[in-house]
């Protein structure tokens, strides 16, 4: 009896399995460096199964994944199996460890896994990097020059990538970067050089990481020579290549010690002084701009200090924003700062400018340097005498006429005293009278004769501008924006006499209903508008609605617009 029972207890267990199961395993071990190889992680009657955290795998890229899940029923035996597929790639040789994998409550094993590299007998070297520092000691803020070069030899390389160069205590400028061919060794290399500039922040060992490169191979496949340009449809991806760098240090070192300028290292500083008008000519109330420049070699614009210096209390300054740029070069960074003032005197007299220094660290001499341009004098002109305020005061013919005229007036009374005073009141009177009716009938002739003038020059003006009017309406009808254009500009001049026009532009900006047309007429003329005759009748219409002498005003009692233009 106990017997039955203890099988019918194995039937059960085996009908219904209550253990679960998770294993790892790869396909390939050891695996050559750039080589693809598969993980796989299958769990069996796993409860509450999820997909294994791999994060724990270090040194191994992974490329793909895939998930199956099935169940198998075989008589009273029920599997349930949850299995990943990962496709991983090992980049450099060496023994790696794929830690136990969890699902569920169950963990995996750990596989111990070896990454060999290519022999000398397998494959050539395709892919090398090397890296240039200069120089291997620095101060803080001073230029390094680290070039890159990628070469590649033998191969058709695809989806290439490097690692981001990247320092946390360092400022990285990428300069530039440029492709080549070339010969070595009775071998082809295609080489990449990409050139950066290093500022490093503070003292101390400044580490150049490695830089590793990755890129596919593209193996062309057996058809491809038979169908021409359609062989691209053959092609196959090929195992992928690795390579990096060798990581390499810079010595940092300290400011030198007591140092407490503005510090700036570099191997050359230049300061340029412009003036406008060259040379200056200083005149009370008149402008005089002076620029300052700086270019400094291996450092960026804006570490080069601000200038900043007083001046007199006769000369006001005032500055304008600085210009601060940065130049990439094939020797590095070249900063620039540019800043300008006006400068304007107040008083006559002589003057003195400040002059200007700059402190900069030599980095090939490892001494302090000033550049100076040295204090400068000025004479300040007085404002010129035509434009002095003239006083009001008795010049030397006003006091000649005031002493002939008190001659005559002395005669005069001379003369009086020796007639009776009623004979001198009469013909005094006369002569007043006669002098009075004189200057009348002298001042109506003026005023006939300017009406007269001005009656004549209106009318000249009104006929000029209608024959301009009518010159350009028939120039509309000809067809040619060219004609068009030379009847406007002399309609223009006749419109304007006092400013003619300097081409249809002003026009426009004087008349704004005719702008729109003449933009269209100079699109036509100096542009790609073909469309010349719809162009040339809306500008025909907007003429014809502002034209000063439209006939229905011709028509009005022979006035037109124009006369509102000169009231008399």
């Amino acid at each position: 009896m106990m017997i039955k029972l203890f099988i019918l207890g194995i039937l059960i267990l085996a009908g219904n399995p209550a253990w679960g199961d998770v294993t790892a395993w790869v396909n390939k071990n050891p695996v050559v460096v750039g080589d693809m190889f598969q993980l796989h992680v299958e769990a069996k009657n796993v409860d509450d199964a999820e997909e294994p955290d791999l994060s724990g795998i270090t040194g191994l890229q992974i490329l793909n994944r895939s998930v199956q899940n099935r169940t198998s029923i075989v008589g009273t035996s029920i599997t349930r199996t949850l299995s990943w597929t990962y496709i991983m790639i090992a980049p450099s040789s060496g023994d790696y460890l794929i830690p136990a994998l969890q699902v569920g409550n169950e963990q995996s094993t750990p596989i111990a896994l070896k990454v060999t590299a290519y022999s000398q007998n397998q494959q050539q070297k395709y892919v090398s990097l090397e890296v240039e520092v200069v120089p291997k000691k620095v101060y803080p803020q001073q230029q390094i020059l680290v070039r890159l070069s990628i070469s590649r030899t033998g191969v058709q390389l695809e989806n290439e990538t490097i690692t981001p160069f990247e320092l946390k205590e360092a400022l990285v400028e990428e300069l530039s970067q440029k492709s080549y061919q070339t010969v070595k060794n009775g071998k082809k290399h295609k080489i990449t050089e990409i050139l950066y500039a290093v500022i490093p922040e503070k003292s101390g060992t400044l580490v150049i990481p490695q830089v590793r490169y990755q890129g596919e191979i593209i193996q062309r496949g057996p058809s491809q020579n038979n169908f021409g340009n359609f062989g691209n449809l053959f092609q196959k991806r090929g195992r992928r290549i690795f390579s990096t760098s060798t990581t390499q240090s810079v010595e940092v070192k300290p400011l030198p010690s007591g140092f407490k300028n503005w510090w700036l290292p570099t191997d050359k500083l230049v300061i340029e002084e412009k003036w406008q008008p060259d040379p200056p000519v200083f005149r009370v109330g008149e402008p005089v701009t002076r620029t300052l420049v700086i270019f400094a070699n291996g450092v960026s614009g804006n570490q080069i200090p601000e200038l900043k210096f007083d001046y007199p209390v006769t000369l006001k300054g005032y500055a304008d924003q600085p210009l601060i740029e940065t130049e990439k070069t094939e020797k590095g960074l070249k900063g620039m700062r540019l800043e300008k003032w006006a400068l304007i005197p107040s008083h006559p007299g002589k003057i003195e400018l400040p002059g200007v220094s700059v402190s900069w660290w030599d980095i090939k001499s490892d001494t302090l340097q000033t550049a100076v341009i040295s204090p400068k004098i000025f004479d300040i002109l007085p404002v010129p005498e035509n434009l002095q305020e003239i006083p009001e005061e008795e010049t030397p013919e006003l006091q000649s006429n005031q002493a002939a005229t008190a001659k005559v007036l002395q005669e005069k009374e001379t003369a009086i005293e020796s007639f009776p005073w009623k004979i001198l009141a009469f013909g005094l009177a006369f002569l007043w009278c006669a002098t009075m009716l004189m200057w009348f009938i002298n001042k109506n002739n003026k005023a006939a004769a300017v009406t007269k003038n001005k009656n004549k020059f209106i009318q000249d003006r009104k006929n000029a501008l209608r024959e301009a009017t009518r010159n350009a309406e028939k120039a509309f009808s000809s067809g040619d924006p060219g004609i068009v254009q030379t009847a406007l500009l002399k309609w223009g001049t006749a419109v304007w006499t006092d400013d003619p026009p300097q081409g249809l532009e002003q026009i426009g900006e004087r008349m704004p209903e005719l702008k729109n047309g003449i933009n269209d007429l100079n699109s036509v003329l100096y542009g790609n508008n073909q469309t010349k005759e719809s162009s040339l009748e809306n500008l025909f219409n907007d003429f014809l609605k502002v034209s000063l002498l439209d006939k229905k005003f011709n028509n009005n009692k022979g006035q037109s617009q124009l006369e509102p233009l000169y009231p008399e």
